[in-house]
């Protein structure tokens, strides 16, 4: 060991290895997605874009959610008035059943005053 530290920066500037075709192409297809990456990212037509779409999909999840409004409030509407219908005809059903008590005739000898 030397207390050079000119000895280390000899290994740190090596040149460095060759790669093989198949890593270079490798390397080679990630800078340039990089490139494309940053291209889009600062590209005006490709915001503008994106910001259209952002707005379109906005859009159409407003809609979207107006009309399932409508339908759940058109639904609610049928439920409240299939309820109501039932209630009615319970209420018949059960008219139908009593005897109103003016039809209810009392034995001849055990009259009120």
């Amino acid at each position: 060991m030397t207390d050079n530290p000119e000895a280390t920066d000899e290994v740190d500037n090596a040149p460095p290895e060759r790669l093989s075709k198949k890593e270079f192409a490798k390397k080679m297809r990630r800078e340039a997605y990089l490139r494309a990456k940053e291209y889009r990212k600062t590209d005006l037509r490709q915001i503008a874009m994106m910001e259209k779409l952002k707005q379109q999909r906005r859009d159409a999840y407003q809609k979207s959610k107006e009309r399932w409004k409508i339908v759940k409030a058109e639904r609610k509407n049928e439920a409240d008035g299939k309820v109501a219908e039932d209630r009615v005809a319970k209420q018949k059903n059960l008219m139908a059943k009593l005897v109103p008590a003016s039809s209810i005739k009392t034995p001849a000898n055990k009259r009120t005053p």
